[in-house]
Formats: C-alpha cells, sequence, structure tokens
C-alpha cells in the first residue's frame, strides 16, 4: 500500500471512528430520554442527525448499539476515575479526596450519564448486560476504596474501625448523591455542595486527615496568625503545604493559557502551567479547541515543550512512537489510552482552563474579561522569582493600584485604555516560582503599529514591567529574610480584609496538614 493509501485509509478510519461515536453519544441521549426499551434505532439517528443504514454499518442491532454505550460509559468511569486515583495511592487522604472530586465531576456524573447507569441497572432485561460489563468494574471500585480506608486507618491509627463498614458508607453516601443527580437537570446540580458532604463523612471518620479547609473566615474563627500577622515562616517553604495549594487552591482556578487569535489554524497549539498541571491547547478540525493534560501516557514527560508553535498533522511522542490527532485520540502506538482532558471555558477570546473540578477559590472576582475582548495579544514572558509564589500575592494585595482587579488565587489584572497586562504567578517548587505575563494592546492607530513593528514597548508596558521587577526583588528578599530569621516576625500595620483571606484560606491549609509533616518542616 502507498503512502497515500495509507494515509487516505488513516483518513477513513477516523471519519468512522467519529461516526461511531456520534451514534454513541446519540444513543446515551436517547437512553437518558427514554430508557433501554423505548430506545429505538430511529431516535437514536434522529438525535445524531443520521441515516438509519449507517447504524447497520457500525453494530450488528438496537442491543449490539446499547451495549457498546454502556462499554463506553465503562472504559470513561475507568480512565477518568479509577486510574488516576489508584495511581495516588500512596496518599491516601488525597486520593480519596481526589475520587470524591473525580466520582462527581460533571464528564462523569453529568444527569444524561447517571441516568444511563441507573436506566440499565433499573430494567430487568438491561441487569444482565449492566452485570457482564459493570460488574467487574463495581467490584475494583468498591475494592480500591476499601484499600484507601485501610490506608486511612492505618495512618490515623484508628485501628478500632471496621475498613468494610467506613468504605461501604463512603459508596454509600456517593450513590444517593449521584440519585440526586439523575433527576435533576445541570443548571441544578451544586456539584461544590455534593462535594462537600462527601467530604463531611469522611471528615466525621477521620476529623484529623480531612478536617474543613475552607476559608476560616467562611466559619467565623479565622486563625489568628493569618489576620493580625504574616503566616508562620514555614508557610513559604513547606513541601506539604504547597501540596496541598496545588491540589485544593490552584488547581480548581481557572487559569489564563492564552487567545484565540493566537490559535488561528489547525495544528497551533499553546501550553502552559495550570497548578502544577502541564496544559496543552491546541486548534483542531472545524476550528474546534482542545485543552489536555500535556504530559505522555507512557512517561510523565512534556508533549511539547514550547510557549506556542505549530503541528502539522497530530501531536506525536516521538520517545515512546505515540502519535494522538489533533482531538487527543491515540492513532498510533501503544499507550494506556487517549491524551486527557481537561477543563477549558472561554471568555471572550480568553483561552482558560483548570486541572481539577471544583468550586472557585474563596473570595475570586470576576474579571470583566469582555474589556479584554476588543484587544490583541503583543507579547508573553516568563519571569523566575526566588521566592514563594503567596509573597507576590501578598504584595499585590497588600497595596492594591487603582486600574489593578486581583482573581483569586494567583492573577492580578493590569488594566488601562490602552491595552492590558495580565499577571499569573505559579508555584515551581517551595520558595521558588515563575511568572507569567501577557500583555494586550489596543488595536492599532497608526503610532500603535510603529512602535509594535519596532518590538518597543508603549510607556505604561514599560512602567509596568519596572514595578514587577521591583515587586519580584522586594519578594526575593523576603523569602531570604524569612529564611534566615532566628524568629517569627510579625507585622504592626493593618492587614486589608482581601490580605486577611487570602492568608486565613493558606493559614487552613497549613492546619490540616499531618503533625508529622508540619513538624517535619519546622
Amino acid at each position: 500500500m502507498s503512502a497515500v493509501q495509507r494515509e487516505s485509509a488513516a483518513g477513513g478510519s477516523r471519519i468512522r471512528q467519529r461516526q461511531r461515536q456520534r451514534l454513541i453519544d446519540a444513543c446515551l441521549s436517547a437512553l437518558h430520554i427514554y430508557g433501554p426499551s423505548r430506545t429505538t434505532v430511529e431516535k437514536v439517528v434522529a438525535l445524531a442527525d443520521l441515516s438509519p443504514g449507517i447504524v447497520r454499518f457500525y453494530f450488528e442491532s438496537k442491543a449490539a448499539m446499547l451495549v457498546a454505550s454502556l462499554e463506553y460509559l465503562a472504559a470513561e468511569f475507568e480512565e477518568r476515575v479509577l486510574t488516576p486515583v489508584a495511581r495516588l495511592k500512596g496518599s491516601p487522604v488525597e486520593a480519596l479526596r481526589l475520587l470524591v472530586e473525580l466520582y462527581l465531576d460533571p464528564d462523569i456524573a453529568s444527569p444524561r450519564k447517571v441516568s444511563v447507569w441507573y436506566a440499565f441497572w433499573g430494567e430487568a432485561t438491561a441487569r444482565q448486560e449492566y452485570q457482564d460489563i459493570c460488574g467487574k468494574k463495581d467490584e475494583e471500585f468498591a475494592a480500591l476504596v476499601r484499600e484507601l480506608i485501610e490506608r486511612v486507618i492505618a495512618l490515623s491509627g484508628a485501628t478500632h474501625l471496621d475498613a468494610d463498614a467506613v468504605s461501604l458508607g463512603l459508596i454509600g453516601v456517593l450513590e444517593v448523591l449521584w440519585q440526586g443527580i439523575a433527576f435533576q437537570s445541570e443548571a441544578n446540580v451544586d456539584r461544590a455542595a455534593a462535594v462537600e458532604r462527601s467530604l463531611k463523612y469522611l471528615r466525621s471518620v477521620f476529623p484529623a486527615q480531612f478536617s474543613d479547609t475552607r476559608a476560616p473566615a467562611a466559619r467565623g474563627s479565622a486563625p489568628a496568625e493569618a489576620v493580625n500577622g504574616r503566616l508562620p515562616a514555614r508557610a513559604y517553604a513547606d513541601p506539604a503545604l504547597l501540596a496541598a495549594e496545588r491540589l485544593q487552591l490552584l488547581r480548581p482556578a481557572w487559569q489564563l493559557l492564552g487567545h484565540e487569535a493566537e490559535l488561528r489554524a489547525a495544528g497551533d497549539f499553546l501550553t502552559g502551567d495550570i497548578g502544577g498541571e502541564r496544559a496543552l491547547v491546541v486548534r483542531g478540525e472545524r476550528k474546534r479547541l482542545h485543552v489536555f493534560r500535556n504530559t505522555c501516557r507512557r512517561r510523565p514527560h512534556a508533549l511539547l515543550a514550547p510557549r506556542k508553535g505549530h503541528l502539522r498533522s497530530a501531536i506525536h511522542c516521538a520517545s515512546h512512537s505515540l502519535t494522538y490527532s489533533f482531538d487527543g485520540r491515540l492513532v498510533a502506538g501503544e499507550t494506556p489510552g487517549d491524551l486527557t482532558a481537561l477543563e477549558m471555558r472561554l471568555e471572550g477570546p480568553m483561552i482558560l482552563a483548570r486541572g481539577a473540578a471544583g468550586p472557585a477559590p474563596a473570595g475570586t472576582a470576576r474579571v470583566a474579561w469582555e474589556a479584554l475582548a476588543t484587544l490583541v495579544p503583543r507579547a508573553v514572558a516568563d519571569v523566575e522569582a526566588a521566592a514563594d509564589w503567596k509573597l507576590l500575592v501578598e504584595q499585590w494585595l497588600e497595596n492594591p493600584q487603582p486600574q489593578q482587579q486581583f482573581v483569586a488565587p494567583n492573577v492580578l489584572v493590569d488594566l488601562r485604555a490602552e491595552g492590558a497586562v495580565v499577571l499569573q504567578v505559579s508555584p515551581v517548587a517551595p520558595g521558588h516560582s515563575r511568572v507569567r505575563r501577557f500583555d494586550f494592546v489596543a488595536r492599532a492607530g497608526a503610532a500603535g503599529k510603529t512602535a509594535r513593528a519596532r518590538g518597543q514597548h508603549p510607556g505604561w508596558q514599560r512602567r509596568v514591567g519596572a514595578w514587577l521587577r521591583q515587586q519580584i526583588e522586594l519578594a526575593e528578599s523576603t523569602q531570604a529574610g524569612l529564611s534566615s530569621a532566628a524568629e517569627e516576625p510579625t507585622e504592626s500595620g493593618p492587614v486589608s480584609p482581601a490580605l486577611a483571606q487570602f492568608r486565613a484560606a493558606i493559614a487552613a491549609l497549613l492546619h490540616s496538614l499531618p503533625a508529622a509533616a508540619e513538624s517535619g518542616s519546622a
């Protein structure tokens, strides 16, 4: 077979894969609306907007199509929930937190998908298919939960607890919450409350390991050290605290990846850091945007290192002979599966993503992204800082400027008539951070075009750059002072409400760390 024939065959295979998936998606919708017994081929093709004859090309019968749809849900649950949670077995508390978040994630626990699970389970004619396809997955899920509970019991020393009973209780809580989702519209599902109810169960059994980490200001009792003075010095150099910050503050927060104008053609890509999670956004076919973890599925190295670029035909991992299409599907090579999708949203032309579902951080202000809609991207640059990310945030909150708006937990927007600068600080390691600076300018008059052609920053952008350098120098000096101080530093000046709220959130995370972690970092 010639290269042209192979390429044509591969293209045809991708088209068939997309059509088959389109039928499965339509079948899930039909099952959600009608249930297994009243779902017909005619109803499925009507929802898919395809001809009835196309079904026979992919499925021998209606029953085969229903089974394929259930197999799709089972495989998705394994890849999106069981596999990532199992990787965290060594940290069972964090693994259980992740399990709760993923189990209640809108991609897994949508009203449509949950109703399909229960439809197969509830109808007598479908129960055997459910058992054949999902019985093993149910057993694997129950075994994973039990193993994690056993590990937390060993970690906490609460040997009087029965792992079977505690794990069965957690599964029951999650099942009840799923049942509630099945009978609601997506707009009425309060996922943050559902996650919190599940964690309350775990907190009631393991109070030290699952202490309440909501901002203490919301509970009315913020720790004094977070309101009347600085956080303790160890908060700026503690690896365990940094891990908690990434998991509970940064990954659930929306982070800026770039501007749609940077992705004009199919194959254009951007990369970025979202709370310690490497992200990759690619312009695919039909101008669609896709966001994935920028990580090889075989080994945890970045697939693409540059901040932006262009891919000719696919996403390649040359090291392991893997090839993915622009929508993240594996098309060549052997690996655990497709690229892992991340959550994305567009705010006007701004592309935002986050690494974990969850409630927005306390105190998040909504940026008027629409004010940036008329701006165009000018440049993106990274600046390293030998200082903890929290020190820069504290400085931004201590002395806010009229033209600046802070977006919790780590973004500052400087918006002016001439354009805007967005600063996004991310932790690299304890005591070390990186600021990504996004510059946007107004659509040009002649003077603006001339300045950009010469590669010059307008005066106000140069002033923002000088101000940022001063901020980094101050943060680095403070970091050095905290590292060498003989006693805990204090502050005698007033603390703004925004700064107090930020410190309270960090103090709550610090307070929630196991005693061994705190004493080891003191």
